[in-house]
């Protein structure tokens, strides 16, 4: 077939995008079968050479995959129709391209030679596709390829390339950061009324705002001076979209400027009051929520205008005011108390978002006053009709979270609360979700209030035979955790239980034998307890104080001996004859194994379960009743008293304490594991059994637990699994059948008052400070946040900060090569320091919140000793919170850098940079930090190890300090090791110590350029100079190809000049830092030559120095290059 022939073929018999969408709708067979012959035949149309036909297979193949097929197999030939000279064509070629690619797609490094055509076209709608396509799919590459095109766009003639160019601007500034800086300035000035380059058009300006307010939103702090052209326009503007946005960045200005919000009073009052537009209200609102809080006169106003929101019959603006009044409910809870009646009919609404917002308001909202009806008031609207479970949850969470307020500052009566507590504890639900917090909350008030106890412990008690307790289903619910909570305290404080005989019982009943073993545990240590004290009440049942010395005890006549045998209960078994024999506790019987057993009572449920934790607590117990029932009181002495939040975090282990290495970890090698079945069948015989008896228990046990857990659970996973339509069947017959929910509480009014317990369990090292608030957890920020935050446009631009030049693509290999040249003398000029062009920063700390880099100034040798000069600099990355009291320690050791050998001091012979001489790091130097040079409100004292640099840093600040660390005398013996710094500052009212180890390199102390010739080395240097230093020697096993590689960088890194001197080895020549009268011991040979060590090829450096320690480093860092050429 001729070219011309397919052709024609192509022209006259393809379908068009409407055509594949009516045969895809009508076709009988298959969709998936039709969809893939149709990818087929595009995959085979978009390779045609007639264009027409070329564009109509990408528009099939968008469509497919907006359907989710992938249209990469077209992503070259959508180039191709991108770069048509027809408009119409064009226009397809890049809606396709947005539809279809993304940053990752392979072929979009061939978009930029287009783009920058397109950009320069004479046709504002050629423009336009290609900067919609520069928003749309760029990349960071073809971001920066990209960003000067479109900065100079911003002058364009025609207003609507002008508002295209500043949108995609934005785009830009997420793929490539560094272009913001350079950038801010000509957007800013377009926004200024006074610039010759203000742009008045409404479009592009309501576009400027747009960008800016998104950038502001996400670095506050960096973007503050945009409050002077923000505050102009608010009374000018006439776009509602745009004075929206305004208004929103205002509210993240205003918490950083606290003179800003006095300013804006006059004109959010204005607009609230004369505006129709119901969403420039509310933003107004929520502008005074989020960073005005704190000013009356708006807040006064703001608060009606909340009610009018939240009484509106509009669910959606109601939703909008109770968001805006949780947010201001922290700092103007007294305002917005008037509010609480409005909040409160917002609980009955049908809408949860709504209940639920009106919840959290409410919690806010709680005073001492009204603390018991708002608690009784979220308890009656806990559980509704028809049910709604993840409300009740949310209710009966929140009920105990505003209880535990500061410390339970708000309950005076604990009763009270207690039946709060049991009242929540029974509330009917399948999926109960908060039983372990209910547990904590019961234990936490018996153990902390003494004269709650009496009535606490027996109304625990009777939850131990409370039916929706034992049969919760612990797969769905948590509400069997109240039970554990119960059994401690019964154990606990047995001297309140009015009939102990009765609770044992309980304790160890059936029921609690088909519960979780933690449950069971729990209980049968209650057990424990109750027998300890029936036997010899300890010290603490006997002297009571706090209030329960006030209650009298309760009368008991049961004696140690009834309760044992109420726990060893008789069992009754049935021989093949049906003549029954009664076995006690201890006694014997004929024939068991051809016995029946007929109930299986008591302790023995317990001592024989399947479970090992609990059967080693039950035989505990049985040990203490049978043999010593004195160990019991020893055991159960001490009370457990309440420990304060964070006091485990704060206890340290004892020194040769190993926390991973197992316990009895040499009891397996003396194990002897067996698989049979008989092993010790001699040995059977227990502690107070014969032999045999067990066996029938156990599997009587095992029956019974499996026969009950057929009755409690209806859809429990038997050998005959249920089938899943079955399940489904089972589930739904056992939700229709439960009872129906609790649906009101009973008011209960507080008639007493008790002290609460404020002493708490902590050790010596605990610090209150620390612990006292609740952990704050990481915000949670997009990713444009997290690449705009450490950006800071109201630093001066450095010398060489510009955007990037256009580069031709042979060259752009070599400039990826040269980028990390360039940053570092875009910080070194940033500091404004003369640093050597060799030194490269180290960065010492990053951290989410903190970066801490330190720039290696000189070095110099004085008559005190070494002295290197050197800059660090701080950055506090967080946008609102602030690092006061920051200081730079050094820490000492006791081998090398000792106290006595190093010193750190401030640089004292120049001044501090501050004023003119420091370049701006934040809205002001004497706002955002205090420097360190003659500061009155120093409150860390400067010595011979610290430095002061700041009293207070504000967010987004970065600061830069000047020191000296002196090597006094002789350098230590090692420099190998990293010098540890530690920052100490205090943030958000926690002291803080962050450690900053920094490593030293040869570099520091050697001199630059240095050269000379192979004679005078051997002849002056070596025989006269070096004749007597000592020679360090190692050896690297690396092949001796790779010692080529690393010449450059040892030459460039280290500071050694090669000398001619062998063929067959590479020597190398350095001169130290030294005192003009110790020229001539400052002189530092090396040599690397191929060796052969223990049958290993490699090489070996010499270095040979009269400074040991500094060969030593020397050497080390020559083997680290070698290891990294081979790696």
């Amino acid at each position: 077939m001729t070219d011309a022939t397919k052709m024609a073929g192509q022209l006259l018999f393809q379908n068009t995008l409407a055509e594949v969408v009516r045969k895809l709708r009508s076709s009988n067979e298959s969709e998936a079968e039709v969809i893939e012959q149709c990818i087929a035949d595009i995959k085979s149309e978009v390779t045609s050479t007639v264009q027409s036909v070329k564009v109509t297979a990408v528009l099939k193949a968008v469509y497919f995959s907006m359907l989710g097929y992938s249209a990469t197999y077209a992503a070259f030939n959508i180039i191709e129709v991108m770069a048509d000279k027809m408009f119409g064509y064009k226009r397809i070629g890049y809606m396709a391209a947005c539809l279809t690619f993304t940053p990752k797609t392979e072929v979009l490094p061939l978009l930029t030679a287009l783009l920058k055509r397109d950009l320069s076209s004479a046709n504002q709608y050629e423009v336009g596709f290609a900067l919609y396509c520069i928003s749309t799919v760029s990349s960071p590459d073809l971001a920066r390829d990209l960003v000067v095109d479109v900065v100079n766009l911003l002058s364009h003639p025609r207003n609507y390339v002008r508002k295209k160019a500043v949108l995609s601007l934005y785009r830009i500034f997420f793929e490539y950061p560094e272009s913001l800086r350079p950038t801010y300035p000509r957007l800013k000035e377009k926004l200024d009324s006074s610039s010759e380059r203000c742009d008045n058009d409404p479009a592009v300006r309501g576009a400027l705002v747009c960008v800016l307010c998104e950038l502001a939103r996400r670095n506050p702090a960096s973007f503050l001076g945009l409050a002077v052209p923000f505050f102009s326009m608010l009374s000018t503007i006439q776009s509602n979209w745009t004075l929206i946005k305004i208004i929103k960045v205002f509210g993240y200005f205003a918490p950083l400027e606290p003179r800003l919000g006095k300013k804006l009073v006059d004109p959010i009052i204005r607009i609230v009051q004369t505006t129709g537009a119901k969403s420039v209200r509310y933003e107004c609102i929520l502008a005074v929520a989020n960073g005005m809080s704190k000013t009356p006169s708006l807040t006064k106003i703001v608060a009606e205008e909340l009610r009018v929101f939240v009484e509106d019959s509009d669910q959606n603006l109601k939703y909008l005011g109770l968001d805006a009044m949780s947010r201001m409910v922290r700092d103007n809870a007294k305002l917005l108390g008037g509010h609480r009646d409005v909040v409160l009919a917002c609980l009955d609404d049908i809408d949860t978002t709504i209940r639920r917002k009106a919840l959290e308001v409410l919690s806010g909202l709680v005073t001492k006053r009204n603390f018991v009806s708002t608690i009784n008031n979220m308890m009656h609207r806990c559980v509704r009709l028809p049910p709604d479970e993840e409300w009740s949850n949310r209710v009966l969470a929140t009920v105990i979270e505003v209880a535990q307020t500061d410390d339970y500052s708000y309950v005076q009566d604990f009763e009270w609360y207690v039946k709060i507590l049991l009242d929540i504890s029974l509330v009917n639900l399948s999926t109960y979700q908060h039983g372990a917090l209910v547990q904590k909350e019961l234990v936490t008030v018996l153990t902390r209030v003494n004269a709650v106890r009496q009535f606490g412990v027996n109304e625990l008690s009777q939850l131990l035979s409370n039916t929706n307790l034992l049969k919760s289903d612990p797969s769905r619910s948590s509400q069997w955790e109240v039970l554990k909570a119960a059994a401690f305290l019964c154990g606990e404080y047995p001297y309140w239980l009015q009939d102990k005989r009765r609770t044992c019982e309980l304790l160890l009943s059936e029921r609690i034998s088909l519960l979780k073993p933690e449950v069971q545990v729990v209980c049968v240590t209650a057990v424990g307890k109750i027998v300890a004290y029936m036997h010899k009440p300890c010290q603490r049942h006997l002297v009571l104080v706090n209030g329960e010395e006030e209650i009298p005890l309760p009368e008991d006549s049961l004696t140690f001996e009834e309760l044992r045998a109420s726990i060893l209960q008789t069992e009754a078994i049935t021989d093949s004859n049906g003549t029954a024999k009664v076995v006690g506790a201890t006694g014997s019987i004929s024939n068991r194994h051809d016995a029946e057993r007929k109930n299986l009572l008591g302790l023995q449920l317990f001592r024989h379960s399947v479970h090992p934790d609990v059967q080693e607590r039950a035989s505990m117990i049985l040990y203490q009743l049978n043999v010593d029932p004195d160990i019991g009181p020893l055991l159960y002495e001490q009370e457990l008293l309440p420990v304060a939040i964070g006091a485990q975090e704060a206890v340290e282990p004892p020194e040769g304490l190993n926390l991973d290495e197992p316990f009895c970890s040499h009891l397996p090698a003396g194990l002897s594991p067996s698989d049979s079945e008989e092993d010790g069948a001699e040995n059977d015989e227990d502690l107070y059994y014969v032999d045999g008896y067990d066996a029938i228990v156990a599997r009587e046990q095992r029956r019974r637990e499996e026969a009950r857990r057929g009755e409690v659970a209806p859809f429990y996973i038997k050998n005959d699994a249920l089938s899943r339509d079955q399940l489904s069947e089972e589930l739904h017959s056992a939700v229709s059948a439960a009872p129906a929910p609790k649906t009101s509480t009973s008011f209960y009014v507080p008639q007493k008052s008790q002290v609460i317990n404020r002493y708490l369990s902590r050790p010596k090292n605990y610090d209150a400070a620390a612990h006292g608030q609740r952990r704050i957890q990481d915000e949670d920020v997009d990713e444009a946040t997290k690449k705009f935050r450490n950006v800071d446009v109201t630093r001066s631009l450095a010398p060489d900060e510009r955007l990037p030049e256009p580069i031709p693509y042979g060259r752009l290999q070599q400039s990826a090569t040269t980028e990390g040249t360039a940053a570092a003398a875009a910080a070194a000029a940033a500091l404004d320091f003369m640093v050597d062009e060799s030194f490269d920063p180290l960065v010492l700390l990053e951290e989410k919140y903190l970066r801490v880099t330190a720039f290696v100034l000189s070095c110099r040798v004085r008559k005190a000793g070494t002295q290197i000069t050197m800059a660090v600099e701080i950055s506090n990355l967080a946008s609102s919170s602030s690092m006061r009291n920051v200081s730079l320690r050094f820490q000492p050791n006791n081998d090398n850098y000792t106290t006595e050998r190093v010193r750190l001091e401030a640089d004292k012979s120049q001044e501090a940079i501050t004023g003119a001489n420091r370049p701006k790091t934040g809205r002001g130097d004497n706002k955002n930090a205090v420097g360190e040079g003659g500061d009155g409100d120093k409150e860390v004292e400067e010595s011979d190890r610290s430095i002061f640099v700041s009293k207070c840093m504000k967010g987004t600040t970065t600061l830069r300090t000047k020191m000296l660390l002196t090597f006094s005398g002789s350098l230590p013996p090692s420099l190998t090791e990293p010098l540890l710094f530690s920052l100490l500052y205090t943030r958000e009212k926690k002291p803080t110590e962050s450690l900053l180890p920094m490593p030293l390199s040869y570099r520091y102390f050697a001199k630059s350029h240095v050269d000379t010739t192979s004679v005078e080395f051997m002849q002056t240097i070596m025989a006269r100079h070096l004749s007597e230093s000592p020679v360090l020697t190692c050896f690297v096993a690396v092949a001796a190809s790779c010692v080529p590689l690393v010449l450059p960088a040892i030459q460039q890194q280290l500071r050694l000049r090669p000398v001619d001197i062998f063929k067959d080895a590479a020597s190398f020549y350095s001169v130290l830092q030294s005192r003009k009268s110790a020229a001539n011991h400052a002189h530092v040979a090396v040599l690397l030559l191929e060796d052969e060590l223990e049958g290993e090829k490699g090489i070996s450096i010499a270095v040979k120095s009269e400074h040991t320690s500094l060969a030593e480093l020397l050497a080390q860092e020559i083997a680290k290059l070698l290891m990294t050429a081979t790696s």
